[in-house]
């Protein structure tokens, strides 16, 4: 080696203060990404680092799944406090869950960087991550309803903070947070980032309003160097339309209200007009007078012990009223010829002095007359009923409901294949089904007889309560015992039948281990990870990277899907895309 080429002492330290004055060089330095190999910043991460550094100090980032944003904050979060002696940097989000998450990816970050690991110690009551010199970065929770209005961040300082899914806080919350910042408005900074929930407050406001004082960056799942036709169409089966342009496209589409669309609803009860029992005088003049052709309703057969129905797949759900109302029992079954699933009957079990009695009786008959797959019943009030016809299943084999009968219970969690990861999952089972039920809804896959308003009334008024402090939206609780029964026939052809169903995947345990050699290693990891290019390099330029094509939205590939995608407000790399709004005052 020439002596040329050997920096001195004074060089070497000089190059070492213009990388650590920079985020973006020292996490290439110091950090490591889940692979192990060096923490490289995106192009969109780098350009939003940048503009902190330039003195920006409002951030509203509209970010879709899987973009990163989370990784953005926590490695500025690091470099800034590791840097700045006494510093102080508040993340708040709207569940504890939340924040468990940001520390335990700090900390992941932490034991990969020896400097950091041994000049850093955490908490986790409260969440605190404290450094040698005197910085601290804090985990508070922002409640996501009235009553949680951020009082555990009052009486804070901070030098930066940050808000991780506002568009779920309480506005409250918001405001007892960015109260901090009127301190020193030009030196705190605040950085509120969230994929949108359709809601028009304070995240709507900072995102699209310059008078506000914040840079807006809109970034969609698009923008991920590794979003391809695979990830759309996992990302498409497991959403509902408004949760694409929620989640994914980070577009703050309608604002709805209630849990379930109600235009599909509509639709479902639209599109065939059949009905399970006979409308009396009252009914046929009333729907004649809303424009209903009284010929065109198809009445289904009356099924009975002695004219059983003919041979489909059907699911029965059961949910018992907790306040001593009627039992609710939905025949749902696969209308082959329409290719949807059908409410086929309605039972109801009025209280009386063996209603529970009378409603295992039923379902025994029921069992014979439609003699379905299996029987999905709520344990919530059932487990009595659930031992009764399990024992009637025992004692009478031929009937097939020890089999048949499948215990659920809402609070509990069930075990499902994600379409994804091909992992396991644990799901909350009301959670799930009322998810699935959603999906098939928008997707125009359900049929829901017009003239039994008992099911979907309560869909349209079917509504989130409140969300927990564990973050578990919490529904309507009165008056939506026959959705539930519906809900459960649905969650019984998503788990047993998820090649009707087409939203899971069926879980078959491989027999044999194969070892798969790939001789493409190299070509994977540079997909992946782009060009190593050396930090210490002096140019300003920056060079483009595999699939980093900034004109990536001119690019059309043919995705296989019909439905009409919201346009994005993203543009092209240069243009109003990382031209955010900005006033001269901060």
């Amino acid at each position: 080696m020439s002596e040329e080429a050997i920096l001195d002492k004074e060089e070497m330290q000089e190059v070492e203060r213009e990388i650590r004055s920079d985020p973006v060089k020292w996490a290439y330095w110091k950090l490591k990404d889940p692979k192990g190999n060096p923490w490289k910043a995106r192009w969109y991460q780098e350009d939003m680092i940048k503009d902190i550094m330039n003195g920006t100090r409002r951030i509203a980032a509209r970010m879709g799944r899987r973009v990163g944003k989370t990784e953005t904050m926590v490695v500025f979060c690091l470099w800034y406090a590791f840097h700045h002696k006494n510093a102080r940097l508040l993340i708040t989000t709207p569940y504890e869950h939340q924040v468990r998450l940001i520390f335990m990816r700090l900390q992941e970050l932490i034991n990969d960087c020896d400097e950091l690991a041994n000049s850093s110690s955490s908490t986790k009551n409260p969440f605190i991550t404290s450094f040698n010199n005197g910085s601290k970065i804090m985990g508070f929770t922002v409640g996501a309803t009235q009553g949680q209005s951020g009082a555990s961040v009052r009486g804070q300082r901070a030098d930066f903070i940050f808000m991780d899914e506002i568009d779920y806080m309480n506005r409250d919350g918001i405001d007892a947070v960015t109260a901090i910042a009127m301190e020193d408005p030009k030196r705190i900074g605040i950085w509120v980032s969230s994929t949108p929930t359709g809601k028009r407050d304070f995240f709507y406001d900072v995102c699209t309003n310059p008078d506000t004082g914040y840079k807006a960056y809109h970034f969609p799942s698009m923008v991920n160097p590794d979003f391809d036709e695979t990830m759309e169409a996992e990302m498409r089966a497991t959403m509902t339309e408004q949760g694409y342009i929620h989640e994914v496209e980070a577009e703050f589409g309608e604002e709805t209200v209630g849990v379930f669309n109600k235009a599909a609803v509509e639709r479902a009860k639209s599109q065939f007009l059949y009905a399970y029992r006979e409308l009396n005088v009252y009914e046929k003049a009333q729907y004649k007078k809303s424009g209903i052709d009284l010929n065109d309703i198809t009445y289904m057969p009356e099924y009975t012990m002695k004219n059983q129905a003919p041979p489909a797949v059907r699911i029965v759900g059961t949910d018992w009223d907790k306040f001593g109302a009627a039992t609710q029992i939905i025949v749902t079954e696969f209308d082959e010829l329409r290719k949807k699933f059908r409410v086929a009957k309605r039972y109801e079990i009025t209280r009386g002095e063996w209603t529970y009695d009378n409603a295992v009786q039923k379902l025994i008959e029921i069992n014979t007359i439609w003699n379905p797959k299996f029987f999905y019943i709520d344990a919530g009030h059932g487990e009595y009923q659930i031992e009764a016809l399990r024992k009637h299943g025992r004692d009478n084999p031929e009937s097939g409901m020890l089999q048949k009968v499948k215990r659920i219970h809402f609070s509990e969690k069930i075990e499902i294949r994600d379409p994804g990861s091909r992992e396991i999952d644990k799901k909350d089972a009301k959670n799930f089904m009322v998810n699935q039920t959603s999906i098939l809804l928008e997707r125009d896959q359900i049929i829901l007889s017009p003239f039994d308003d008992m099911v979907w009334k309560q869909m349209m008024d079917y509504q989130v309560l409140r969300i927990s402090k564990t973050g578990k939206p919490e529904y309507t609780s009165e008056n939506e015992h026959a959705l539930d029964a519906f809900m459960l026939t649905i969650l019984g052809f998503t788990i047993e039948f998820p090649d009707i169903a087409k939203i899971l995947e069926k879980i078959n345990p491989a027999r044999k281990a194969f070892v798969k050699e790939h001789g493409n290693s190299d070509r994977l990891r540079e997909k992946a990870f782009g060009r190593n290019d050396d930090v210490f390099q002096t140019k300003k330029k920056r060079i483009p990277e595999p699939k980093d094509n900034p004109n990536w939205y001119m690019e059309k590939v043919p995705m296989g899907y019909s439905k009409k995608r919201t346009k994005s407000s993203f543009g092209a790399r240069g243009s109003s895309r990382s031209k955010g709004f900005k006033r001269s005052t901060f």
